[in-house]
């Protein structure tokens, strides 16, 4: 009866905890997001931000896209973007989701790689300034750096020619200021911790397969 009453337990319980460790991260799983965090640095400031934005200030942040988004053409994928912030000395922007732009564009010609991201942003104005957007252009005059125009993951920093970063702002006139420099390097971010259970759910799946098997007794009579 113990023997049984210790199955009775292992029975339902193992497995249920095994299935929520799928669902939870079935989600992010599916959304295939890959993650990548940026340093920089300054090299032009223009107008009302040099007061701000001194060609001393350090530069970083992070972007997220979905690598399953459908191409609205040829190496262009709009809605790709999921997240950005960008902080620059003491001042940070994020993506904006109501804004107007949000496209990856990828280029694969023999006269020149690229890929580049640009997207709305938002964050605090600046002399009558107000963050537009965010572009980055990773390019090879090569043509080396990027096979295909699929969603790819950007090409290492070392296979190209010219890693370009620009911040634009715009006042009510419609006039334009910007701040831009360059990187100084672009590293993937870990795999999310939901994705590291969902590796583990499947783990429990298989070893309760092979071991509930291989544990189970009749009871002595």
């Amino acid at each position: 009866m113990q023997i049984m009453k210790q199955l009775s337990i292992k029975g339902p319980f193992l497995p249920a905890i095994a299935l929520c460790s799928l669902l939870l991260s079935g989600n992010a799983a599916h959304a295939a997001l890959v993650t990548y965090s940026f340093t920089g640095s300054v090299s032009n400031v223009s107008g009302a931000l040099r007061s701000t934005l001194p060609l001393t200030s350090s530069m970083s942040g992070t972007f997220q896209y979905d690598n399953a988004t459908s191409p609205s053409g040829t190496g262009r994928f709009m809605g790709a973007m999921q997240n950005l912030s960008l902080t620059i000395g003491t001042y940070s922007v994020n993506l904006d989701p109501m804004g107007s732009t949000n496209v990856i564009r990828i280029t694969d010609s023999p006269s020149g790689d690229l890929w580049r991201l640009r997207t709305s942003v938002a964050g605090a104005s600046i002399g009558g300034f107000a963050p537009e957007h965010f572009r980055l252009e990773l390019a090879d005059e090569d043509g080396a750096a990027i096979t295909g125009t699929a969603l790819s993951n950007p090409p290492s920093l070392g296979d190209l020619t010219s890693t370009h970063w620009r911040l634009v702002f715009e006042n009510m006139d419609g006039k334009s200021v910007r701040i831009q420099g360059a990187l100084s390097s672009l590293t993937a971010v870990p795999l999310p911790a939901a994705v590291i259970l969902f590796g583990a759910g499947l783990i429990s799946l298989v070893g309760l397969g092979a071991g509930g098997l291989r544990n189970f007794r009749w009871p002595q009579l």
